[in-house]
């Protein structure tokens, strides 16, 4: 038997092995879809996403893609068949995507996810997740809460505008370090400034209201324009919220020591830590479902560059490989086109394991 040969019939043998425990855990498995509409993926990251994905068009002209990310089929077909209860999911297939320079690089996922649970799925799913690795020695898990960004930037002395900003634009790393830097040279002061935004509101109102811009509605772009303009543009120290923001990013620590590493945090920069401490208690769980032989290291920094992730995420990493990954993404199906729906999911990449 060749050695490529070898390779798929391991990796098929692992993955049956995995199907079977998810199975065993509630989840149903489901095909997905390995064509998308390619408007879904752009209303979802705007038209920047579309240099990752591989796109073409069908007969009929119109745009589709690979699937980039099997989360986001995984909403997309839960968003088509009019899904409103409660669904433990699971999957295998590859997701297609290009990197910076061009080439395609397909991955070989299983994944699960729990949509509309009105419960925290977050336990099963990492416990699923991690019992399918229990073998495996050494390995670190790294998890972050996106929330405590939210929490911090709301306890911060700026103004309205800055604070939805920061929030919106976090998972857009290049971006977001533009945004700090233009905060901490007190950027919307300059009156030539707030000039050129009254001129872009008077442009974008004269726009289709409808038309899709980086995946939001032209009238929903005019709304936070308007309230960004009517915020008050008074004198506001930038600098030490950036200053506190990138000390805040540099948290790294042992889960254990995540809640003493936060505390000295807010006494440093005069914060209310209790509001960081009612967020600890959502990650309670970890307690009972990391066993004592297994490394977990909270990283403020992590889970950004997943656009979708709005709370608690975690990464399983061997070797600085990474085996699998998940977190929470209770805005993907609204944005995709569906209702306000809760979500939590994970996928392992079968590559790795090989």
């Amino acid at each position: 038997m060749s050695v490529a040969l070898k390779k798929k019939k391991k990796k098929e043998d692992i993955s049956k092995k995995i199907l079977s425990s998810f199975k065993k855990k509630g989840f149903n498995f489901i095909d997905l879809d390995i064509v998308i509409d390619t408007d879904l993926l752009t209303r979802r990251s705007g038209e920047a996403f579309k240099k990752y994905a591989l796109n073409f068009k069908d007969n009929s002209g119109k745009e589709i893609s690979l699937r980039p990310d099997l989360t986001i089929a995984t909403a997309i077909q839960y968003i088509q068949n009019k899904r409103q209860v409660l669904n433990k999911i699971s999957y295998y297939g590859s997701a297609f995507r290009l990197d910076k320079k061009g080439k395609l690089n397909v991955f070989d996922q299983i994944g699960c996810e729990i949509i509309n649970s009105k419960s925290a799925p977050e336990q099963l799913v990492l416990t699923t997740i991690l019992s399918s690795f229990r073998s495996i020695q050494k390995k670190e898990i790294i998890i972050n809460d996106l929330n405590l960004f939210s929490v911090l930037v709301n306890l911060l002395n700026l103004p309205k505008r800055w604070k939805l900003r920061l929030i919106r634009h976090y998972s857009r790393k290049d971006y977001f370090n533009e945004l700090l830097r233009r905060l901490k040279t007190s950027y919307d002061l300059d009156q030539k400034k707030i000039k050129i935004d009254y001129n872009r509101l008077s442009e974008l109102k004269r726009l289709n209201q409808k038309k899709i811009i980086g995946g939001r509605s032209v009238g929903e772009i005019v709304s936070r324009f308007e309230k960004k303009i009517k915020d008050p543009r008074d004198n506001f120290n930038g600098s030490q919220s950036v200053k506190i923001i990138q000390d805040f990013l540099k948290i790294r620590v042992s889960f254990k020591k995540l809640k003493i590493s936060l505390n000295k945090f807010c006494t440093k920069h005069n914060l209310d830590k209790s509001k960081f401490n009612n967020n600890l208690k959502k990650l309670s769980f970890l307690n009972s479902s990391i066993r004592s032989n297994e490394t977990i290291i909270f990283d403020t920094k992590f889970g950004r560059e997943t656009q979708y992730y709005t709370g608690f995420a975690f990464s399983l990493i061997k070797k600085k490989k990474e085996l699998a990954r998940g977190g929470e993404y209770n805005n993907l199906i609204k944005t995709l086109g569906g209702k306000q729906t809760p979500a939590f999911g994970a996928a392992i990449n079968i590559n790795n394991l090989i």
